[in-house]
Formats: C-alpha cells, structure tokens, sequence
C-alpha cells in the first residue's frame, strides 16, 4: 500500500492522486516560496515550472509579482485539474498556461527568462538531458532554479548535501554558469537549492 500511495507523487491520479496532491500543496509551500525568492523575478519576465503539482506555486508568482506570465509542465492530468483550479482567474486573462506533457515532449513557442522546479528533479529519467533541453528553453542570461528535499526512506542532511554537488555537476554538464548551491533547514530534512545561469 505504501508503495502504491509512493507511486502518486511521481505521476498523481485519482483519488489517491488527489491526497498526494494536498500533502504536496501543505508541505511545499514554504519551499516553493523560498524557490521562487531565488529566481529573481522581474516585470515581464516569463516563467516555467516543471512539475507544478497542486498550482502553488505559481499561484504564488501570480499574486506577487506583477506583469509576468508563467507556463507550467506537469506529467499528471488529475494535478492541473487542481492547478487550473487555483490559477483560474490568470488562466483566462492569458498570463497562465498549463500542461500535461512529458518535459522531451513538450516544445514552447517562446524562450524563458526563469525556469525553476521544486520536488520534481529526483523523478527525472535523465537528469543532465532534461537540463539541456531546459537550457535550450531559456534566454541567454536565464535563470534555472532546482530545489529537492529529499524524501526517501532514509533520507537526512548528508544525502541532501550530497544531492546538491550532483545537481550542481548536471548542471555545469548542460553548459550552466555561476552556479550557486544553498541550503534552507526544513523538516524532516535539510532542502538544497541550485541556481544556475544560462
């Protein structure tokens, strides 16, 4: 059962989707605030998140910051059900757009200024391919952001640590600059955050 319910967190659907979703939502929030801090947002920027879950997040950018649009990429139906949900108001005036798509499935007509994602890096098939195809996405003098708490069974500040030199070293392998690791105390365990400039 804990397996199954483990499973929503990659890919949520249904009724179990739907929980997943909310403990998402609670648990999240402080460090999508912090992520979003990071992404030095400014006016007409125009931003994606990967893996947008429950829409927090971008619900914060919208309530925030002014004259920005914010695209968001999730593999899960039932989470922009809910995000749609959040963001309906921005949705209809155009600043915010969602989708269900695989990140190698999903090609944008425009270029990003920032593109971040929080919780979402750990269930990437292939990391340093993601980054690369996010780094063709970006604006010369963009900003990426990935933020992980990790959540596994035996999970604690060292692997946290540890993650943040692996993320650190996809990045640098993708063709990233300046980039930057920073930690942030959470429960249950220690949140690292990478930063990087196209």
């Amino acid at each position: 059962m804990l397996d199954i319910f483990a499973k929503q967190f990659e890919k949520p659907e249904g009724i179990l989707g739907k929980l997943a979703g909310k403990i998402m939502y609670f648990k999240n929030r402080k460090i999508n605030r912090w992520t979003v801090g990071k992404l030095k947002i400014k006016r007409r920027d125009t931003i994606l998140e990967v893996g947008f879950g429950p829409g927090y997040s971008i619900r914060y950018i919208m309530d925030n910051y002014r004259q920005v649009e914010a695209d968001g990429v999730d593999v899960s139906e039932d989470m922009r059900t809910a995000a749609a949900k959040l963001n309906g108001d921005c949705i209809q005036q155009g600043k915010v757009r969602l989708f269900v798509k695989d990140i190698f499935d999903f090609f944008p007509e425009k270029k990003y200024n920032k593109i971040f994602s929080v919780n979402n890096y750990p269930l990437w098939t292939k990391p340093r391919e993601s980054l690369q195809y996010l780094y063709g996405m970006l604006d010369n003098n963009g900003r990426i952001v990935i933020t992980v708490q990790p959540r596994e069974k035996g999970a604690n500040d060292t692997i946290s640590k540890n993650l943040g030199q692996v993320i650190k070293a996809d990045m640098e392998a993708a063709g990233f600059h300046s980039i930057s690791v920073s930690y942030k105390t959470a429960r249950p365990v220690l949140t690292v955050c990478v930063t990087g400039i196209k």
